[in-house]
């Protein structure tokens, strides 16, 4: 399906719950799915899911780990955060680091995943690329 004629979405992701990372990354692929180009953009505490072992770091707002998340998802039948990131990376899906994050946070850009690839940039990138398109905060 091609893309070129679909309006962008955008997800900006600055909390750093496990479960609305989660509905982020279940959003952005359905949109990427049926032929959205879609980006992520990972700012505030979202920035360490980027991180190497990053979502078994995350907590969701009961308390559940990551880790535990993907396991409950899995036994019900709905895609964990691995199948949504391997999904997202086939579809072309932009994952980008702000830069800002990384400086607040204290990340060492070297300490992001390699898979999917991500960018490191900053909201003038991202507004530019989202223009005309849904945004959407988690």
């Amino acid at each position: 399906m091609a893309k070129a004629n679909k309006r962008p979405m955008t997800l900006v992701l600055m909390s750093g719950e496990a479960d609305r990372i989660h509905m982020a990354l279940m959003i952005g692929a359905t949109a990427a799915a049926v032929g959205r180009p879609v980006a992520f953009f990972f700012s505030k505490s979202a920035i360490r899911f980027l991180q190497v072992d990053g979502w078994a770091k995350l907590a969701s707002a009961s308390g559940q780990s990551g880790a535990e998340m993907d396991e409950a998802l899995m036994t019900k039948g709905v895609a964990d955060s691995t199948v949504l990131l391997d999904g997202l990376g086939a579809l072309d899906a932009r994952f980008v680091a702000c830069e800002t994050a990384l400086r607040e946070h204290d990340v060492d850009a070297a300490t992001l995943v390699t898979r999917p690839t991500v960018e490191i940039s900053g909201l003038a990138d991202i507004l530019e690329k989202g223009a005309g398109g849904d945004w959407l905060t988690f």
